[in-house]
């Protein structure tokens, strides 16, 4: 009891160095502690973020049935014998429904649909939800086809008729009247997120002129049934309720959810399970996350244990004459051991609950700022073994500390004779050295996974590489300076020199600070590179600030509806996608509005000056574009020179939006001077002139030549400007077949083609307003055969392939990636109309805005007849990004570097309240003997910038130099790597120094008080 008392009494008389000898003890163990408990919240944040990037009816579970008897009954038994998986799963949504040819005045087909709810996420613009037996149809239903409230439609089954029996009496094919009329709502509603509703768009029709109509939705699922000779199909969906996904169940959740795959169907019900891929994906991250936060800890862990080791060390140091008098009275070494080392151990036992509480309160912490919503902190058997295993750890710092006072002699004590390193701290030193290169070279030299697992561990190796031969450094220059201080005459460099030199503890702390300084310069230098990279990913990712996925026929529908809603350019843009396969790869083709680029999109790489120059470069217009109208067509011309067997003729080739081009025939040629004529008819939307042409007799192969003159055009007694008389606005098509040659000129008379043919195929000449090779902007290598070609052809958005001409050449390009051309879209639309037409297919459809478009702006696009499907936005991509396991890992990083540095500076001002009171004593004694305050002042300011300059220059080295060699090795974005572009982003660095800038001036203050200068 006496023993406890006196080490009671001792902490109390030293509450201060107490303190710290606690708050070390705690960081270490909460360092420790927070290995387990935040890779679990890490992990469990990465699932749910994983499990919850899918729509929740796509990730969750669908059963499809032909089969409607009892299918509820099948699903729900099958879902009893997964328990887990039912546990995942929200509230199931029934949908039947059938596909129907409407019997009204136009040709039409839909589908009768029955699905519960279906008015309370719809617009009713007039009329009433529909009970059994009644309909409620789209508004753009009653344009299309020409129904109206209260209307009777009779609904015969898609091909019901060709499904009777030979013999029996036709159907009698039910008529329900049409109750309610609807508005699309919100089509991103998770209501609706199977895709497959609201199809009836403007131009979505079959090639026999059907139109496709919305949803005609009932309120009873007999009605549906009723449809005589139908094939109904009944669904139910169960969407995924991501927070229920838990990472101790993921396990058991894969045991049951593969049983379900490799069943497939059950009873005629197919199940579609869309969890099993992200479960997958999840799983990578996990184990990126647990193999990088450990060795972002450990490094922290063994700082906090040395720096206790020196705390201990600098405490029992300075208990030297108490220890000596113990030792004078006949303690024992076991005795002398526990009085020495009993005030830390008790100190340490005390931080052991505030570490697991401080690590616990920490990750809760994380959890709120920046782990996924839900994410709870759990404490089990690994961060409690991790913890008892910590706290060991600072018992033995706390003894080791210890060891070297208590095992001096009682004159050594009473001397207050300063230690010295003995060479097995040398060989300790030389053998982590050689540990530290060693690990560099094999991450530098080794194979990739290799690199990968001692990435996060290099700057460790590094800084702590840094550390030893700085404070081996310090302690060479303060040895030979000391001399040379001496010869000079120079007293304040000789003192510095000796109080440097002559203490080991000096070296210790060197080295503690260089680790720190080394730690937060490179966890800021790789933090700042990472944002940047974020960023550069969400950019190329999501391309614009919001991103809508529509339902769309063609692309100049998408791009009509946005500038009728947002006629200031300055909110929204259409985009046209195609994913166009070449060489076992996909490139991205990406056509844009290119004056409304430079105000919507949001590119990687590029500042907004630049991006102004790019859509200026792919501007594609050359001759102004010549619109036409349903009239009729007289073309002077004077035909020379004209050789033919059969006769040749002229014609005009003109294109509109949607169609393939065509020919207008307008007479045969003659020679000598006369008027060609022909009628034209155009939608109401108009033609354009895309060319002229001399047309060859239908299978004509004998050679035929002719020179013709084109003087003027006129359309319906208007003269048309087609640039007739401007070089270069008219050109042969390109590749001209080897049996036909063009030579085109022009002169004020007028457009002159000499043309020469020996086969049957027409000769045309195209008008050029669009460039002779369409302007892209290329990612990765080209899609020809020399990947680093400027010019190529490839079809783009049309079916025929384009001549195209690579006008920049960048790493990334909005919602493109690494490998995509990008474009002018509208002008692309133009190209593909004047060859074989739009390849609509392959279309995927986009309106892109900013986040100054209106909130309900998908809204909008379905009343314009453009149905959202999916929306995407960068603000999310960019959390996202951010709770992404590399992301997760260096803000570990981060953390565990400022903590460094403030160990470090803390350690450092401990030592100088330690020393400070022989210090005074020393500087008293100097005084005496003469020497002045002045130099005694130049002798604590060098010191001082001996023992925090060079840790900063090596600390600052090591890490901008650690950083530069671990960043390739090291995941910025996403766990597979990708493209990383290894430059400074932010403030991130900067900051940082100048955070340590402040640090190190308090520091030095504080130096200089504690010390009480050269008073």
């Amino acid at each position: 009891m006496s023993g406890l008392i006196v080490t009671l009494r001792g902490i109390r008389s030293r509450f201060g160095r107490s303190t710290l000898v606690v708050l070390l003890s705690t960081v270490a163990i909460a360092a420790a502690v927070l290995v387990p408990l935040y890779s679990r919240a890490a992990a469990q944040s990465v699932l749910t973020d994983t499990v919850a990037a899918p729509p929740p009816i796509v990730a969750g579970l669908t059963a499809r049935s032909t089969e409607l008897e009892d299918m509820s009954t099948k699903v729900d038994d099958r879902l009893k014998a997964t328990p887990i998986v039912a546990s995942v799963l929200g509230s199931p949504q029934d949908t039947i429904a059938d596909s129907v040819d409407p019997a009204i005045k136009q040709k039409s087909r839909g589908r009768i649909v029955f699905r519960p709810g279906a008015c309370e996420h719809l617009t009713i613009v007039e009329g009433r939800c529909p009970g059994a037996n009644e309909l409620m149809i789209s508004d753009r239903t009653v344009e299309r086809i020409d129904v109206h409230l209260g209307d009777l439609v009779k609904l015969p089954a898609t091909g019901g008729s060709s499904r009777t029996t030979l013999g029996a009496p036709p159907p009698v094919n039910p008529s329900f009247p049409v109750v309610g009329i609807y508005r699309i709502g919100d089509p991103t509603d998770p209501y609706w997120e199977t895709t497959g509703f609201f199809g009836g768009s403007e131009f979505n029709e079959y090639g026999d002129g059907t139109k496709i109509v919305d949803e005609l939705f009932t309120g009873t699922e007999s009605t549906v049934l009723s449809i005589p000779l139908g094939r109904p199909v009944a669904s139910i969906e169960y969407p995924l309720v991501p927070e229920k996904v838990r990472l101790g169940d993921v396990p058991e959740l894969l045991r049951e959810l593969n049983a379900l795959s490799a069943a497939n169907s059950i009873e005629d019900v197919a199940f579609n399970i869309g969890l099993l891929d992200s479960l997958r994906n999840a799983d990578r991250q996990r184990s990126a996350i647990t193999a990088a936060v450990p060795t972002v800890a450990l490094p922290l862990v063994l700082l906090c244990w040395f720096v206790l080791f020196l705390v201990v060390a600098a405490v029992t140091d300075d208990r030297r004459a108490e220890i000596a008098v113990g030792k004078l009275r006949g303690l024992s070494l076991g005795g002398i051991t526990r009085f020495a080392v009993g005030e830390p151990l008790l100190l340490i036992a005390l931080a052991a609950p505030l570490g697991l509480l401080l690590g616990i309160g920490l990750t809760n912490l994380a959890a709120g700022a920046f782990l996924a919503p839900g994410v709870d902190v759990q404490i089990g058997w690994p961060a409690l073994l991790v913890g008892l295993g910590a706290l060991f750890g600072a018992v033995a710092a706390a003894v080791l500390g210890a060891r070297e006072t208590v095992r001096a002699n009682i004159g050594a004590l009473l001397r207050r004779v300063p230690h010295r390193s003995k060479r097995s701290a040398l060989v300790v030193e030389a053998i982590v050295a050689a540990l530290a290169l060693a690990a560099l070279y094999q991450l530098l030299v080794g194979s990739e996974g290799q690199s990968a697992t001692l990435g996060y561990a290099a700057p460790a190796l590094i800084a702590l590489l840094a550390g030893l031969l700085t404070a081996r450094l310090l302690g060479l220059v303060a040895r030979r300076r000391l001399p040379r201080a001496i010869r000079r005459g120079r007293l304040p460099a000789l003192l510095a020199a000796a109080q440097v030199g002559r203490r080991p503890e000096s070296a210790r702390l060197v080295a503690v600070l260089t680790v720190a300084l080394a730690l937060l310069t490179f966890a800021a230098t790789i933090w700042d590179v990472s944002s940047a990279n974020r960023l550069r990913t969400a950019n190329a990712e999501i391309g614009a600030d919001r991103v809508y996925v529509v339902n769309a026929t063609e692309p100049n529908q998408v791009r009509a509806a946005v500038e009728r809603i947002d006629p200031s350019g300055k909110l929204a843009m259409a985009v046209t996608r195609v994913k166009q396969s070449y060489n076992l790869d996909y490139v991205d083709l990406i056509g844009l509005d290119t004056e409304r680029m430079l105000a919507v999109s949001r590119w990687p790489d590029k500042s907004a000056a630049q991006v102004a120059e790019v859509a200026k470069s792919l501007d594609d217009a050359s001759a102004p574009t010549v619109q036409l109208k349903t009239g009729r067509v007289e073309v002077r011309a004077t035909v020379r020179a004209l050789q033919q067997q059969r006769p040749m003729s002229l014609g005009m080739v003109v294109g509109e939006p949607g169609a393939p081009p065509r020919s207008i025939y307008l007479g045969p040629l003659k020679s000598g001077s006369a008027t060609y004529a022909g009628d034209l008819t155009c939608a109401p939307a108009g033609c354009r002139l895309l060319g002229l042409q001399v047309r060859r007799y239908p299978g004509d192969n004998a050679p035929g030549a002719a020179t013709v003159t084109i003087e003027s055009l006129e359309l319906g007694g208007t003269p048309l400007d087609a640039a007739l008389s401007v070089p270069g606005a008219w050109r042969p098509t390109e590749p001209l077949p080897a049996t036909q040659t063009m030579d085109i000129s022009t002169d004020d008379s007028g457009l002159t083609l000499d043309v020469t043919g020996a086969s049957s195929m027409d000769i045309v000449a195209q008008y050029g307003d669009v460039a002779a090779q369409a302007p892209v902007v290329l990612a990765g290598p080209a899609p020809a055969d020399d990947p680093e070609a400027g010019s190529f052809t490839f079809p783009l958005l049309g079916k025929a392939p384009d001549p195209v001409h690579v006008v920049d050449h960048v790493d990334l390009v909005p919602r493109g990636g690494d490998h995509a051309l990008l474009f002018d879209g509208p002008a692309m639309v133009d190209r593909a109309e004047r060859s074989a037409g739009l390849n609509t297919d392959q279309m995927t459809f986009e309106v892109w805005a900013t986040d100054a478009a209106p909130a309900d702006l998908g809204a909008r696009l379905a009343a314009e007849g453009i149905p959202v499907v999916r929306t995407e936005n960068w603000s999310q991509q960019m959390t996202q990004l951010g709770r992404a396991a590399p992301a997760l890992a260096l803000r570990l990083y981060l953390f565990s570097g400022l903590v460094a540095l403030l160990l470090a500076l803390l350690a450092l001002v401990l030592d100088a309240g330690i020393t400070a009171p022989w210090r005074r004593e020393q500087a008293r004694g100097l005084r005496l003997t003469g020497v002045p305050a002045r130099a005694l002042r130049g002798m604590a300011n060098r010191e001082n910038l001996m023992v925090l300059g060079y840790p900063v220059v090596a600390g600052i080295v090591a890490g901008v130099g650690g950083a530069a060699l671990v960043l390739p090795a090291i995941a910025l974005v996403s766990i597979d790597g990708g493209d990383q572009a290894y430059r400074l982003g932010g403030w991130w660095l900067l900051g940082s120094l100048l955070f340590l800038l402040v640090a190190l001036v308090g520091a030095g203050l504080v130096l200089r008080r504690v010390r009480g200068g050269a008073r």
